[in-house]
């Protein structure tokens, strides 16, 4: 069960996308060292998942630069549905990436062969895990902290790209350490193996996610009855409730009330009560956005 707080700020979104981008050029360029001085094809891997982490990122930092300038006359509702297909495309560079990593993986079972350098690559790449580690847990706290599917596809993004840093150092490093053995020609399989693995469960997490939000399906069961406490805590200032819909639109929420009032009921207290149930629903959910729709008495929402 997921409870959210607060909104993150756009500059924070900025920040935290630019800095998986810079990573994720950092990790090429060490992964390309690799592959120029090992034989090891956790480098090749590494490399292939890390072009498509900075596609990914540089096309989510895109996607928060341009919702941060509002609605429009054509997007009256926001740009929420841009958050969640950038958050499928960095989903469809992983699956590229699986298929790349899949391939090189079964080459190898063919051609096996021992390992041999990668020591300076070895290095950078323990930077590469270190940022990769901050990143993933950072980008995980927020996640739970607003509804995002950018932050849901990037904290998957960092958690494998942290994996995968982590299997170079082992995989390489051991094979440096016993040079010659006949063990460690299998490393490399191992490694990609383990690491498919978790490119596959991250890709299924990306998409889940983001087709529920495309099918308007309604907040989770814990939203609907944040919303019904509201309702409750608020009973006198209407004469009842005709039922509401809610949606999602990337990190926003839609909230619609259809009550019905009393004939006597000023707009100025249906305004009033508007704001107070926007206030308190904020605190929980995240840039929700709420409208009561007057209803007539037997209409259903």
């Amino acid at each position: 069960m997921s409870e959210f707080s607060a909104a993150v700020s756009t500059a924070e979104k900025r920040r935290l996308l630019a800095l998986m981008l810079g990573m994720e050029v950092y990790t090429l360029g060490a992964s390309a060292i690799g592959m120029a001085t090992s034989n090891s094809i956790v480098f090749a891997a590494n490399f292939a998942i890390a072009f498509s982490g900075a596609l990914a990122a540089g096309l989510s930092l895109y996607t928060i630069t341009r919702m941060s300038r509002g609605t429009d006359l054509r997007n009256n509702y926001g740009l929420g549905r841009m958050e969640t297909i950038s958050s499928m495309v960095a989903g469809a560079t992983m699956l590229l990436a699986a298929l790349f990593v899949g391939y090189e993986t079964i080459m190898k079972i063919l051609r096996p062969a021992a390992q041999h350098g990668g020591l300076a690559a070895v290095f950078l790449t323990f930077v590469s895990f270190i940022a990769s580690l901050w990143l993933w847990i950072r980008n995980y706290r927020l996640s739970k902290t607003e509804h995002s599917p950018i932050f849901g596809s990037i904290w998957r993004m960092a958690r494998m790209g942290a994996l995968e840093d982590l299997l170079i150092i082992a995989s390489v490093g051991l094979a440096l350490l016993f040079p010659g053995a006949a063990w460690t020609r299998h490393l490399d399989v191992c490694a990609t193996a383990i690491l498919m693995i978790s490119v596959v469960k991250s890709i299924y997490d990306v998409f889940s996610g983001s087709v529920s939000d495309l099918l308007d399906r309604s907040l989770d069961e814990y939203h609907l009855l944040i919303i019904l406490r509201q309702l409750v805590a608020n009973f006198d200032a209407y004469d009842q409730i005709h039922g509401f819909r809610t949606r999602r639109s990337g990190s926003n929420a839609f909230i619609e009330l259809f009550l019905e009032f009393n004939g006597e009921t000023k707009m100025h207290a249906v305004y009033g009560l508007l704001e107070r149930m926007e206030q308190e629903l904020k605190k929980h959910i995240p840039n929700a956005q709420v409208m009561i729709v007057p209803a007539r008495s037997g209409h259903k929402a």
